[in-house]
């Protein structure tokens, strides 16, 4: 496996569970915020974003789409605070969007909405708003955002600077095999993701396993033309290794830059973000250069 394999408590299904790293890490003078920028409107319901903004002016900076969890039914965008404000100190422009939810919203919505951020991200006016550059666009998320951003890395094929496609991802407890997740379900065991998983897709025990399983799946949209992705994941979490493990396998086989970085213990997602953090941020800055 090519770049670093290194040897979270039960939280609200596939929830990001109170990211939190010290206020001491970061300068809040270094960063302004612009909050409830409406990037989208479905059948009259705005999404909104918060978009962090490094202090000093600049142009042709890249960007980090900030994905939260919450299950895919709950949670919203100032779970990203923390990162927002850091990305941003060290150069990024940082937007945290929000997105439909579950069971009213089943798959594809939720990935319709973050692959609808990143097109308006490339759009003049947000270019000139904000000083992206639209070349290099990249995305975090965690635990369900961690998935929805997973779906970035892999939808589509070609250039990673056109449509809605991205130039890095970083998945934190992101499940990227549901089509195994739902199988269990099928067989009985809801354990792993459960009801939240049988409200995304809209299915119930028995009719989980079909095709929207495997086109939710991460896994099954691996290509060459991918983008570089760090996974990280905790040994014995809320999101079990063989959800995570596979999708590591299948950018090594593509030929895709990939790292997948696996912490001890039963931590899910933001409760072990202070640790990876130096890991997250340094994986982007060696992939989007700011």
């Amino acid at each position: 496996m090519r770049g670093l394999a290194a040897a979270i408590s039960v939280a609200a299904a596939v929830g990001l569970a109170g990211i939190t790293i010290p206020a001491s890490a970061h300068d809040p003078t270094a960063v302004s915020v612009e909050r409830d920028v409406v990037y989208r409107t479905v059948d009259g319901e705005p999404l909104r974003a918060d978009v962090y903004l490094p202090a000093d002016s600049g142009d042709e900076r890249p960007v980090v789409l900030l994905v939260h969890g919450g299950g895919w039914s709950r949670g919203d965008r100032t779970e990203h605070e923390e990162q927002g404000r850091l990305l941003a100190e060290a150069g990024f422009v940082a937007v945290s969007v929000d997105y439909r939810f579950a069971p009213a919203h089943r798959y594809p919505a939720a990935v319709d909405d973050v692959q609808a951020a990143v097109r308006w991200l490339r759009k003049k006016a947000q270019r000139n708003a904000y000083g992206i550059d639209p070349n290099r666009i990249g995305a975090l998320g965690g635990s369900a955002g961690g998935h929805l951003v997973g779906l970035l890395a892999v939808l589509g094929e070609g250039r990673l600077d056109r449509r809605a496609r991205v130039a890095a991802v970083v998945a934190w407890s992101g499940p990227m095999d549901l089509a195994r997740a739902a199988a269990h379900i099928d067989v009985g065991d809801v354990l792993i993701l459960g009801d939240a998983l049988m409200a995304f897709l809209g299915c119930s025990p028995g009719s989980c396993n079909d095709e929207t399983a495997w086109d939710a799946s991460p896994l099954t949209h691996v290509d060459g033309s991918d983008a570089p992705m760090l996974l990280v994941n905790s040994e014995n979490e809320l999101i079990p290794l063989r959800l995570v493990q596979p999708m590591a396998d299948a950018l090594d086989a593509a030929g895709v830059d990939n790292r997948l970085l696996t912490l001890p213990g039963n931590r899910h997602s933001g409760q072990f973000a202070p640790d990876v953090w130096d890991d997250t941020l340094s994986f982007l800055q060696e992939q989007l250069k700011p």
